[in-house]
């Protein structure tokens, strides 16, 4: 045991916080990790392009070239695990509205809650002088929502993302940066079947919700302290955009379990509920993804591939256009 205790020490001290190297460490405890900068990779099928800055993606800058832009902030489903490039839901929004007028920029960041979604939008995105902002919102956006008090009693070396319920083995075993690095260097490994975007289907359908993601929908169907720092979250990205007339909404993407066996949309209808109280549209991902019923839409339970990004990008742009047209 006391090996162990002593590996896991060396790990957090020499092993950056995604073995990868796709993240560095944050401008502040906000947001305490944010993608490395001028970095081009591969995952699975997906190739990712940071920007000078980390975020966005791609190359822009603040100063802009005279385009209209709209920012899009979220998690690793906005980022495009599994919809990277030209399939990305951003790109499409883009397309869609004429490249030649409009920028859309991606600040999606993997691993991002509610609350450092929230900081990104004030400290980054607006920075960029959008339009309008769409935060796409992933049901785990949630966990840890009171980011900032959690994280900032600990000590760095043992700050965590996440806090469902698990078990002490479990939430032991998440934390070992020792043990994600060699499992992430095992998957690495030359012949390794890689992960691919699972658009032509073949994905068994789930037919009951799994212990996380029943955690995933408790945490926005029962009154607690991941409910309340949300609409918190919430409130204060829609003030930040009113303060600078920029249009702002939230585009929710189900989680599959949640799209495939929430019939009566009750996870859909509780966040319409704190939509409303938060005076922010809705723009209705789990609508966009009900027909075709018969297409695949995830890569993995998680994350819309290609096809679900597409109908997630006709949702935004439903809300956009109008919008955009006014002077």
């Amino acid at each position: 045991m006391a090996v162990c205790g002593v590996l896991e020490l060396a790990a957090r001290l020499s092993i950056p916080i995604h073995p990868k190297g796709w993240f560095v460490a944050g401008p502040s405890d906000d947001r305490y990790f944010v993608p490395a900068p001028n970095l081009t990779y591969t995952f699975g099928a997906s190739t990712f392009v940071h920007g000078p800055r980390g975020t966005p993606q791609g190359a822009a800058l603040p100063e802009g070239d005279g385009r209209i832009r709209i920012a899009f902030v979220g998690d690793s489903v906005c980022y495009g695990f599994y919809a990277s490039g030209e399939e990305n839901l951003t790109r499409r929004v883009e397309a869609g509205l004429g490249a030649e007028r409009f920028e859309v920029l991606n600040f999606g960041v993997p691993g991002y809650n509610a609350h450092m979604v929230s900081a990104t939008l004030r400290e980054e995105a607006l920075a960029f002088a959008p339009k309008a902002v769409v935060y796409v919102f992933h049901q785990n956006d949630l966990t840890n929502a009171s980011h900032a008090d959690a994280f900032r009693a600990r000590p760095a070396l043992f700050r965590e993302r996440y806090d469902l319920p698990k078990s002490l083995l479990s939430r032991t075993l998440t934390r070992s940066r020792a043990l994600t690095f060699v499992l992430d260097r095992a998957l690495r490994r030359p012949g390794r079947r890689r992960p691919q975007p699972a658009g032509e289907g073949g994905r068994p359908r789930p037919s009951a919700y799994s212990p996380s993601g029943e955690s995933l929908r408790r945490l926005l169907l029962e009154e607690g302290k991941h409910r309340s720092y949300f609409l918190e979250h919430l409130r204060a990205m829609r003030a930040a955009c009113a303060s600078r007339g920029v249009a702002f909404a939230l585009l929710f993407v189900p989680q599959e379990e949640t799209h495939y066996l929430d019939g009566a949309g009750a996870y859909r209808s509780a966040l319409a509920e704190l939509c409303r109280g938060a005076e922010v549209p809705l723009l209705d991902g789990q609508a966009a993804f009900a027909s075709p019923v018969d297409v695949e839409l995830y890569g993995d339970p998680s994350h819309p591939n290609a096809r679900g990004h597409a109908a997630l990008a006709e949702a935004a742009l439903e809300w956009l256009r109008p919008r955009l047209e006014r002077p």
